[in-house]
Protein backbone atom coordinates (compact mmCIF):
# COMPACT_ATOMS: atom_id res chain seq x y z
CA UNK A 1 0.00 0.00 0.00
CA UNK A 2 1.32 3.53 -0.88
CA UNK A 3 0.79 6.49 1.66
CA UNK A 4 -0.68 9.73 0.94
CA UNK A 5 -1.81 13.22 1.71
CA UNK A 6 -5.98 13.90 1.71
CA UNK A 7 -5.39 17.16 -0.53
CA UNK A 8 -9.52 17.66 -1.24
CA UNK A 9 -12.56 16.98 0.20
CA UNK A 10 -15.98 17.29 -1.43
CA UNK A 11 -18.52 16.07 1.24
CA UNK A 12 -21.32 16.75 -0.68
CA UNK A 13 -20.62 14.50 -3.68
CA UNK A 14 -18.37 12.17 -1.52
CA UNK A 15 -15.45 12.15 -3.33
CA UNK A 16 -11.60 13.57 -2.70
CA UNK A 17 -7.84 13.48 -4.09
CA UNK A 18 -4.86 12.10 -2.42
CA UNK A 19 -1.97 13.50 -3.16
CA UNK A 20 1.18 11.03 -2.85
CA UNK A 21 5.28 11.20 -4.03
CA UNK A 22 4.53 8.28 -6.07
CA UNK A 23 2.52 9.97 -8.99
CA UNK A 24 2.51 13.09 -10.62
CA UNK A 25 -1.17 13.70 -10.45
CA UNK A 26 -3.28 13.44 -7.53
CA UNK A 27 -5.29 9.86 -6.57
CA UNK A 28 -9.34 9.86 -7.20
CA UNK A 29 -10.96 8.39 -4.60
CA UNK A 30 -15.02 7.74 -3.20
CA UNK A 31 -16.61 7.18 -0.37
CA UNK A 32 -17.31 3.47 -1.13
CA UNK A 33 -13.50 2.60 -1.05
CA UNK A 34 -12.62 3.78 2.50
CA UNK A 35 -12.49 1.03 4.67
CA UNK A 36 -12.83 1.30 8.61
CA UNK A 37 -13.53 4.98 8.03
CA UNK A 38 -16.57 7.20 7.77
CA UNK A 39 -15.98 10.02 4.86
CA UNK A 40 -16.77 12.81 7.97
CA UNK A 41 -13.66 11.67 9.79
CA UNK A 42 -11.72 12.78 6.75
CA UNK A 43 -9.90 15.85 6.62
CA UNK A 44 -7.60 17.58 4.75
CA UNK A 45 -4.04 16.62 5.54
CA UNK A 46 -4.54 13.59 7.32
CA UNK A 47 -2.14 10.85 6.05
CA UNK A 48 -4.19 7.49 4.78
CA UNK A 49 -3.07 3.89 2.92
CA UNK A 50 -4.24 3.65 -0.16
CA UNK A 51 -4.18 0.88 -3.45
CA UNK A 52 -4.62 2.10 -7.02
CA UNK A 53 -6.80 0.26 -9.71
CA UNK A 54 -3.79 -0.75 -12.08
CA UNK A 55 -5.81 -1.57 -15.00
CA UNK A 56 -7.30 1.37 -15.14
CA UNK A 57 -4.03 3.73 -14.61
CA UNK A 58 -2.04 1.33 -17.28
CA UNK A 59 -5.58 1.39 -20.14
CA UNK A 60 -6.69 4.78 -19.48
CA UNK A 61 -4.17 6.61 -17.76
CA UNK A 62 -6.25 7.86 -14.47
CA UNK A 63 -5.68 7.19 -11.53
CA UNK A 64 -8.38 6.07 -8.79
CA UNK A 65 -8.51 3.99 -5.52
CA UNK A 66 -10.00 0.79 -4.64
CA UNK A 67 -8.81 0.82 -1.24
CA UNK A 68 -8.32 3.78 1.55
CA UNK A 69 -7.69 3.22 5.03
CA UNK A 70 -6.23 4.92 8.07
CA UNK A 71 -2.45 5.03 8.10
CA UNK A 72 -1.44 2.13 10.29
CA UNK A 73 2.79 2.06 10.17
CA UNK A 74 4.05 5.75 11.33
CA UNK A 75 3.54 8.65 9.71
CA UNK A 76 6.18 10.26 7.40
CA UNK A 77 8.42 12.64 9.03
CA UNK A 78 9.53 15.40 6.82
CA UNK A 79 13.32 17.07 7.20
CA UNK A 80 13.48 20.75 8.43
CA UNK A 81 14.25 23.32 5.81
CA UNK A 82 17.87 23.76 7.01
CA UNK A 83 20.12 21.02 7.85
CA UNK A 84 22.00 20.90 10.82
CA UNK A 85 25.19 22.52 11.10
CA UNK A 86 27.33 19.14 11.53
CA UNK A 87 26.05 17.74 8.17
CA UNK A 88 27.27 21.18 6.10
CA UNK A 89 30.55 20.71 4.42
CA UNK A 90 33.48 22.87 6.01
CA UNK A 91 36.95 23.77 4.01
CA UNK A 92 39.71 23.89 6.07
CA UNK A 93 40.70 27.80 6.43
CA UNK A 94 43.79 27.35 4.92
CA UNK A 95 42.87 25.07 2.24
CA UNK A 96 42.98 27.64 -1.01
CA UNK A 97 45.83 29.48 0.25
CA UNK A 98 48.48 26.73 -0.91
CA UNK A 99 49.70 26.53 -4.60
CA UNK A 100 48.92 23.02 -6.43
CA UNK A 101 52.31 20.96 -6.58
CA UNK A 102 52.29 20.20 -10.06
CA UNK A 103 53.07 24.46 -10.43
CA UNK A 104 56.59 23.94 -9.14
CA UNK A 105 59.45 24.04 -11.68
CA UNK A 106 62.10 20.62 -11.13
CA UNK A 107 64.56 22.92 -9.11
CA UNK A 108 61.82 23.43 -5.90
CA UNK A 109 60.83 27.45 -7.04
CA UNK A 110 57.16 27.84 -8.27
CA UNK A 111 56.75 28.16 -11.71
CA UNK A 112 55.23 32.11 -12.64
CA UNK A 113 54.93 31.09 -16.64
CA UNK A 114 51.77 29.85 -17.65
CA UNK A 115 52.48 29.89 -21.18
CA UNK A 116 55.01 26.96 -22.94
CA UNK A 117 58.03 25.77 -21.41
CA UNK A 118 60.87 28.10 -23.18
CA UNK A 119 63.16 24.95 -22.15
CA UNK A 120 61.10 22.94 -24.86
CA UNK A 121 61.18 25.14 -27.51
CA UNK A 122 65.16 25.63 -27.07
CA UNK A 123 65.43 21.79 -27.66
CA UNK A 124 63.76 21.48 -30.39
CA UNK A 125 65.84 23.73 -32.71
Amino acid sequence: MRVGTIVTLLEEKKFGFIRTEHFRDDVFFHQSTLQGIQFRQLEVGMEVEFEINEILRLDEQKLEATVVQFATRPLSKSLAQRPMRELLAAHHPRARQRKPSWREKKDGTPDTELGPNPEATQSED
